[in-house]
């Protein structure tokens, strides 16, 4: 399992390099891979594995396919 505090503290060095003009898309510790994809100014996703589990580029895939998901899903009241 991964900490909170952990998550959180990667998400803060996420937002801070991306006001600063840098973009983290993925981190790995000894215990989980994370991975982050920003859609338009506004939605932000996050994935985490455990460490033996998918790395950066397929939590980036399953990121772009919760995202074209939600997007395709369209408003539940509709």
């Amino acid at each position: 399992q991964v900490p909170f505090s952990l998550v959180g503290a990667l998400h803060g060095v996420h937002l801070f390099g991306a006001a600063a003009g840098a973009e983290l898309r993925e981190a790995a510790t000894p215990t989980a891979h994370l991975a982050w994809a920003g859609y338009g100014n506004s939605i932000t996703l996050i994935a985490l594995s455990p460490a033996p589990g998918p790395p950066g580029p397929a939590l980036a895939r399953i990121l772009d396919s919760a995202f074209g998901a939600m997007v395709r899903a369209g408003p539940v009241w509709a």
